[in-house]
């Protein structure tokens, strides 16, 4: 019949919250062996990562991590 559908988007369809990755810093992520070159374009929370100790989210290129801040309160 039709292709099957893989696990990870079985779970995006039924609603089933997918949580990320979440760590201190980035020397934590790199430590506990989340490099930027095995994990390229994967997104981790840095729960203190940002500019002045700040939630923040990194995004590897493939070579670095790159923060994305987050901003203001959604209205």
């Amino acid at each position: 019949m039709g292709k099957e559908i893989p696990r990870s988007f079985e779970r995006i369809r039924s609603g089933e919250q997918m949580r990320p990755v979440a760590f201190t810093n980035v020397a934590a992520a790199i430590a506990a062996g989340v490099t930027p070159a095995k994990f390229p374009y994967r997104t981790i929370v840095l729960t203190a990562g940002g500019t002045g100790g700040v939630l923040c989210e990194a995004i590897s290129d493939g070579t670095n991590w790159r923060q994305k801040a987050i901003g203001a309160n959604a209205i």
